[in-house]
């Protein structure tokens, strides 16, 4: 049994020495061996593993499979996973030293790069994980989790799924609209001044009592605005976390643009939880098309099966079918070169461009607190192996980060879509460093100021904000507010 299991840790294909340890850091420097110690010899026996997976993938059952099957594989060693039993957003950096935290955790790169940066997440040996051969995972998705410690680049996650905003609607909504080129995605869904004129067309002729919008979205999540800002030359970091680039270029008119999307929307697209409302509202029809991530597809999904099965009175089988049909999910709309969504568009291809929207990766990491290093890799190897990521990818609607799973028959027509925005440059990943946070809490205020002016003071057209000049002038007061935030000087 010992040599088994050996065997299955070495049965892999090599590929580039990424690895690195909890126990040294600052200007230190250690061998690859020195590093790798904690995961050679055979993985420790009748141990328990604490995972922490997210939300969606224990409600919805893909989590209890996942250590079902891990479990039947490896009780004959006496190793066995189960539920850390905690919330989603346990902190780690608090806990773990405390010795309350999960062996095992699932989570966005720049999170988990956070517990790198101060050694509270294991560095990996990719060359004893299958998900790293060639082929199988693309740089442009490990580099998120690579850091250069103790000389040496190293990779503290394994990329599980594609994080970057996409277009939900419903197909039967659309049926009606012209789709000239054929693409399977109506005409109004392709360009943002489209959109916004179908929107409000749609939101004047609905009824305070039954409000219906075109295009929602939340308006105070930086995640999901920050890409109109680097549509148009903005960026967060540069050579350093000191070059803070959110007023380079043209930025101005990507908030502009947010301004202009804000108009069509109600006061309550400000709110915290204006995403979580965009399931049942897309199912109803209050909101016609709204972006989100792909892996929160399911709760679009089974909002949908919800009201087919209670309002449309369907039988289960026959709403799920249909919801599978109706449901779509497109890139996002292209942005006006004029940054003005209030212009006609005449010519597409010249008056307008793909937008950039911000990108990440979830994946899982390894606890610096764990007892048992060896076994969590042969879990994280598990998790991360081909079979259970198309199967995350089935249940659940996730963008896989692996190709092979990606292109795999049954997974989700549109992950090749958002693979072709990685490769293009129109994902630009999340910046796996502690400085971010302070960049997400200044960004959140600056989209409350312009937004709040248009959806209740403005109530339709800005009043502070209503100038090139002064939008230029309220990104040049955010990028110092995040300098103070990170007490930089100017």
């Amino acid at each position: 049994m010992k040599k088994l299991i050996a065997i299955v840790l070495a049965a892999v294909t090599p590929v580039a020495l990424f690895a690195g340890c909890g126990e040294r850091g600052g200007g230190q420097t250690a061998t690859y061996e020195q590093v790798m110690a904690k995961f050679e010899g055979e993985p420790e026996k009748n141990v328990t593993l604490k995972v922490l997976d997210n939300d969606i993938a224990r409600e919805q059952g893909y989590f209890d499979q996942l250590i079902g099957a891990f479990n039947e594989k490896y009780a004959k060693y006496g190793i066995k996973a189960e539920d850390a039993n905690m919330s989603q957003y346990t902190d780690l950096e608090k806990n773990g030293p405390l010795g309350y935290g999960p062996d095992v955790l699932y989570d966005a790169n720049d999170k988990i790069m956070r517990y790198a940066e101060n050694n509270h997440v294991l560095a990996l040996p990719t060359e004893k994980l299958e998900a790293y051969g060639e082929g199988k995972t693309d740089s442009a998705v490990t580099e998120p989790y690579s850091m250069n410690k103790y000389g040496m680049d190293l990779q503290f996650g394994v990329p599980i799924n594609v994080q970057t905003p996409v277009m939900y609607y419903l197909k039967d909504t659309f049926a009606k609209e012209a789709d000239a080129d054929g693409d399977g995605t109506p005409d109004v869904l392709e360009t943002y001044n489209a959109l916004y004129a179908y929107s409000k067309g749609v939101r004047a002729n609905s009824t305070v009592d039954n409000p219906v919008f075109g295009y929602a979205q939340s308006l105070n999540n930086e995640y999901f605005n920050f890409g109109y800002l680097l549509s148009y030359g903005a960026y967060i970091f540069g050579d350093s976390t000191s070059d803070i680039g959110l007023a380079n270029g043209e930025s101005y008119k990507g908030l502009r643009v947010i301004q202009d999307l804000a108009s069509v929307m109600d006061r309550d697209a400000s709110s915290d939880s204006y995403t979580v409302q965009a399931y049942n509202s897309i199912a109803s029809g209050k909101y016609r098309a709204t972006i989100t991530t792909p892996d929160v597809y399911v709760k679009f999904y089974n909002a949908l099966v919800d009201r087919y099965v209670k309002t449309d009175k369907m039988e289960k089988a026959a709403a799920q079918k249909k919801a599978r049909e109706n449901l779509q999910v497109a890139d996002v709309p292209r942005l006006p070169v004029s940054g003005d969504l209030k212009q006609t568009i005449t010519d597409a291809d010249s008056q307008t461009f793909a937008t950039t929207m911000m990108g990440g990766v979830n994946g899982y990491a390894i606890s610096s607190y764990t007892k048992s290093p060896k076994a969590c890799l042969l879990f994280v190897d598990f998790a991360s192996g081909y079979e259970q990521v198309v199967k995350r990818a089935t249940m659940l609607g996730i963008v896989p980060a692996r190709k092979d799973a990606a292109e795999a028959e049954g997974t989700n027509a549109y992950s090749r879509m958002v693979y072709n925005r990685v490769e293009e440059g129109r994902v630009q990943m999340m910046p796996s460093v502690r400085a971010l946070t302070s960049v997400w809490a200044s960004v959140g205020s600056m989209l409350s100021a312009v937004t709040v002016d248009v959806t209740i003071e403005g109530k339709g057209s800005p009043k502070v904000y209503a100038t090139d000049a002064s939008l230029k002038t309220l990104l040049a007061k955010t990028v110092e507010d995040i300098k103070k935030s990170m007490q930089i000087s100017s």
